[in-house]
């Protein structure tokens, strides 16, 4: 493989062995490849991976008006505190459509202390645990371990200014609910865990950041596991300032001729991560491989928060070279892509000012941005851009980015690396692991760049049961979360029918924690189990007794 000391002295000579290695189509294991083995999220129009991913692939423009419900409580506020409030001081944008529901009796939590709990801590805790039961290490598989919890997030809370104007004697009681780094350290208390828990603050790239000092605590030892991720909300989504990158109608054309700017977004989502080797020994589920990541500054830009294309250029290099990959084998990029006339040039700039150390090849590798479909979700962006590769590598499919029409005027494609996916594709490769980079640029300086890997299994194992019984379980603290339990597995079905089932059942039975509302089924094959949940979901548990 490429070892490199200088970046500036790449030579292309040197890869040709790489190159033939990988298009064997073997696929190898570093020590230092981290596992996804777990994830969860809350985004615009999709409380779930499978619903988000339709969005993608359907090409789902999710900016809007903000939720009628949403609206109404605003209203309440405003009134309650004798201030006018105009249609035109709510602008449309990438909402979530509940932001104020919390199963506080979940987490052990007073209805008191939850009312008083920051949105974002609440979500983000509701999120880590999705994506640890997702990972099948829920219940108390992780009490005590060393997991590390890494967070992007970036301002003061919102909500204690709320807090101030409608019951300021409860200030005092409310500052563990609204400080912000407990944002993590919840998670940490709750469920014991051991390892380091920290908030990341680099503004728009807090969440990849927080990623990759996630990967480099697991590489390093501090932790055995992590959950790395981000949140964003916005308590009362009225904008009271502009900073120069907002689109005036709200969306973001990314590099495209009338870029004028991005929209705005809310979402929070997790990743649960671990050592490659010890997923594949473990029996883990396994999304995709995280090969290596890298993080910089601009240091000196035109200003200090303009984008600087060899900063760019240097992160995107020192990710390939922890990665140890030929650069050639990287056909997808999911660029942070703002959508802004300044900083679409300067990103396929720095792009191809990298590709070019390795080849003068011409639009080999597709580019997009996720933006044009949920806006910029600042602290929680970076970690949608992961989510969505990971989609795309699992699915292998690459989908198109919205509001592209015809080339931004700056950027000349035809003679780049590069070539904007504006329609869905199947992603097809030349013998070789399909692999992406994702990047995340701050408005602080602070860059980021990951590149990600499919995993395949060397085979598919095949059901084993013999005609044998499968059983099924699945447990909540309440029926109405049980329901949605139901419900989310009949989601899952529906759109996984090569699923093993026995590795289906071991982690429905396994991988939760055991609660006042079980529920076991016996079933025979797929078609029998989808058949029950079904009837169960249409009837709503009657007739049924707890």
């Amino acid at each position: 493989m490429v070892k490199v000391k200088k970046l500036v002295d790449f030579d292309l000579e040197q890869l040709d062995e790489v190159k033939d290695e990988e298009i064997l189509g073997v696929q190898k294991v570093s020590r230092n490849d981290i596992a996804i083995i777990g994830m969860s999220l809350k985004f615009p129009m999709a409380d779930d991976v499978y619903a988000f991913w339709q969005n993608i692939v359907d090409g789902v423009d999710c900016i809007r008006e903000t939720p009628r419900h949403r609206l109404l409580d605003i209203k309440d506020y405003m009134n309650y505190l004798n201030r006018d409030i105009n249609a035109e001081d709510f602008e449309e944008a990438a909402y979530l459509d509940k932001i104020d529901e919390f199963d506080y009796s979940y987490f052990q939590i007073s209805p008191k202390e939850a009312r008083l709990m920051d949105i974002n801590q609440r979500l983000f805790l509701e999120t880590a645990i999705g994506a640890i039961e997702d990972s099948g290490y829920g219940g108390e598989k992780l009490m005590g371990s060393r997991t590390g919890v890494y967070v992007g997030f970036g301002v003061e809370s919102e909500y204690k200014g709320l807090i101030e104007d409608v019951a300021p004697e409860l200030i005092s009681m409310s500052v563990s609910g609204n400080l912000s780094p407990l944002i993590a350290s919840r998670i940490s208390y709750i469920m014991n865990l051991k390892g380091p828990s920290m908030l990341v603050n680099t503004a728009c790239s807090s969440s990849l950041v927080a990623l990759h000092t996630a990967c480099q605590s697991i590489i390093d030892g501090e932790c055995d596991m992590a959950i790395a991720g981000g949140t964003q909300t916005y308590v009362l989504p009225i904008r009271k300032a502009k900073i120069g990158i907002e689109a005036p109608n709200n969306r973001a054309k990314t590099f495209d001729y009338d870029a004028d700017g991005t929209g705005g977004g809310e979402g929070v989502a997790a990743v649960v991560l671990k050592i490659l080797s010890r997923a594949i020994k473990d029996g883990d589920n396994i999304y995709a491989i995280i090969k290596g990541s890298a993080v910089n500054n601009d240091g000196r830009s035109n200003g200090i928060t303009a984008p600087n294309a060899i900063a760019q250029e240097d992160v995107i290099l020192r990710a390939w070279e922890k990665a140890r990959i030929n650069p050639e084998t990287i056909t997808y990029i999911e660029a942070h892509g703002t959508g802004t006339k300044l900083g679409d040039p300067i990103e396929i700039d720095g792009l191809s000012r990298a590709f070019r150390r390795f080849t003068d090849k011409k639009q080999f590798c597709g580019i997009g941005s996720v933006k044009t479909n949920i806006g910029h979700l600042d602290n929680s962006a970076g970690i949608a851009g992961v989510i969505k590769a990971v989609l795309m590598l699992k699915n292998r499919k690459i989908p198109p980015t919205l509001n592209f029409n015809r080339p931004n005027s700056q950027i000349s494609f035809e003679k780049s690396p590069l070539y904007v996916c504006d329609e869905l594709q199947d992603w097809e490769t030349d013998g070789f692991p399909r692999r992406c980079g994702v990047s995340s640029f701050g408005l602080s300086g602070t860059n980021c760049h990951i590149v990600l890997e499919e995993y395949s299994r060397n085979s598919v194992r095949k059901e084993d049961n013999k005609g044998n019984y499968y059983v099924f379980s699945v447990s909540s603290k309440s029926k109405a979360s049980l329901m949605d339990m139901i419900k989310a597995y009949n989601t899952f079905l529906k759109k996984k029918e090569e699923v093993n089932l026995g590795d289906l059942c071991f982690t429905a039975n396994t991988g939760r924690g055991h609660y006042n509302y079980r529920l076991a089924i016996i079933f025979k094959d797929r078609n029998d189990l989808v058949n029950i949940l079904k009837y169960i979901e249409k009837n709503s548990f009657e007739n049924i007794e707890f």
